[in-house]
């Protein structure tokens, strides 16, 4: 293709050159030469000759020449390499595993690549020269077929992704995926187009494989969700089941509760009319009188401990929260502590000018009664209960401390837990049933405070809560 455009340069320069020489030489004689002649004289006429055809004509024609082989050298490079990139492109389509192939614009194979020879069998030989619609089953629905990809490819320019069937060389049938791009000539028109075939047989077996894992993942799902709207269900009736067995429970701790206090009650009475009333008592009754009355307190206790906890755990619990003073209830809980405990000396160290606190009258005396039986069950009778109290702008504490041998190290955390006792022997020296603490937990808790627990350096334990002070 370069020698034949060289030599097509080359014919036209034998024309152009002499014929412009030509031209040049009549325009001068004509013109400028006859006038020098005129004018000037024969021997200026012919030096005037000489320059001209001698040396302008000789320099600029070399000149011209020499651009002219500068140009047609940059063009003959730009040509090899436009050829040697076809060259490099007709390779790589010849040898690409994809199947690749040309048709003209009546549809027949114009090329044939390696890869369409391994995906269909033909050889170039025997399949060059044939319409495209042989390779797809040939009849009416193949020339369809080929009719509207040609059509397709004409108006868009190409087509991708056009599923359809090939027979190969063993009559076989081949999945494959299509994609058809359109082919001009030099006068932009449409002159064939180029088809990439690619197999889709692994493809589809892929994509069923994908719809069978799919629509199977899908039933184990549905059958999950079934299994899981049973359990569901299922939970629904016992957490229903629960939900009336607590209520049950309540019910019943309530009722035994309430029908437990008012005989004890009425048998605290009875032991007070006794002791006042009865007269002359022996040592022996006025001993045995005194333990009834204990054991009548200590039930009265436990009965308010059961109630306070069914409250707190049905959520029923109920507060008067006020502003109040702390001192008078200190005072008056020590007093009735001391009418029970007539052995046993309290100190009550309270700083002058405590700020009024925010909470329930009735609560905060639960809680310091709780408090002072504990520290009374671990001290022995002839010790002191200390109860201190300090405050700063935003609570005040209260520290109840005993004269007993402490509290591990590891029951300071749970102390306050539901039913936990630092011993749980049988043999209790100091018998109770883990309420009293977590009651008091709960009820300093519902009044925005804290409570907790540690051993005092000098041997015993204090137990101290906050309360928010009243703004």
């Amino acid at each position: 293709m370069i020698l034949a455009k060289l030599s097509h340069r080359i014919h036209i320069l034998q024309w152009t050159v002499p014929f412009a020489i030509g031209i040049l030489f009549v325009l001068y004689e004509f013109g400028p030469g006859r006038w020098i002649h005129d004018v000037y004289g024969a021997s200026n006429y012919f030096g005037a000759d000489l320059l001209l055809f001698a040396v302008i004509i000789p320099l600029v024609s070399f000149l011209l020449l020499r651009r002219w082989g500068d140009w047609l050298k940059l063009k003959e490079n730009q040509d090899q390499r436009t050829l040697s990139a076809e060259h490099r492109f007709a390779a790589i389509t010849a040898t690409s595993a994809d199947a690749i192939l040309s048709l003209d614009a009546s549809g027949q194979i114009e090329s044939w690549n390696r890869g369409a020879e391994l995906l269909l069998g033909f050889a170039s030989e025997e399949i060059r020269g044939q319409r495209f619609d042989t390779l797809l089953g040939g009849g009416d629905a193949a020339r369809v077929e080929l009719d509207w990809l040609s059509e397709m490819v004409r108006l868009r320019g190409f087509v991708r992704g056009h599923e359809t069937t090939c027979r190969d060389a063993e009559n076989r049938l081949v999945d494959v995926d299509v994609t058809a791009t359109r082919l001009d000539d030099a006068a932009g028109h449409y002159a064939g187009m180029s088809v990439i075939l690619r197999e889709a047989t692994e493809r589809k077996r892929r994509d069923q494989e994908i719809q069978r894992l799919t629509t199977n993942l899908n039933q184990q799902i549905a059958h999950r969700t079934r299994e899981l709207a049973e359990k569901v269900e299922e939970l629904g009736r016992a957490n229903a089941e629960l939900k009336k067995l607590d209520q049950m429970r309540d019910e019943f701790v309530s009722l035994v509760a309430h029908q437990l206090r008012a005989p004890l009650t009425n048998m605290n009475g009875a032991v007070e009319s006794i002791v006042a009333n009865g007269g002359a008592l022996n040592e022996t009754c006025r001993q045995m009188l005194t333990i009834l009355n204990q054991q009548i307190d200590r039930l009265d206790r436990l009965v308010r401990d059961v109630l306070n906890t069914a409250a707190i755990e049905s959520g029923g619990l109920t507060l008067h929260p006020e502003p109040i003073s702390l001192a008078p209830i200190l005072q008056q809980t020590v007093e009735q502590i001391r009418t029970r405990r007539t052995r046993r000396a309290f100190q009550l160290a309270i700083k002058p000018g405590m700020p009024l606190i925010f909470a329930d009258r009735d609560r905060v005396a639960e809680v310091l009664a709780n408090l002072y039986d504990n520290a009374d069950k671990y001290s022995a009778p002839d010790q002191n209960i200390v109860v201190e109290t300090r405050a700063d702008e935003t609570e005040v504490t209260i520290s109840v401390r005993d004269f007993g041998k402490g509290i591990p190290p590891a029951d300071l955390d749970r102390i306050f837990d539901k039913f936990y006792r630092t011993d749980s022997s049988d043999a209790q020296a100091a018998y109770g049933y883990g309420l009293g603490l977590y009651v008091c937990r709960q009820l300093v808790q519902a009044q925005g405070g804290r409570i907790w627990a540690e051993n005092h350096p000098d041997g015993g334990a204090v137990l101290s809560f906050t309360l928010p002070v009243a703004r």
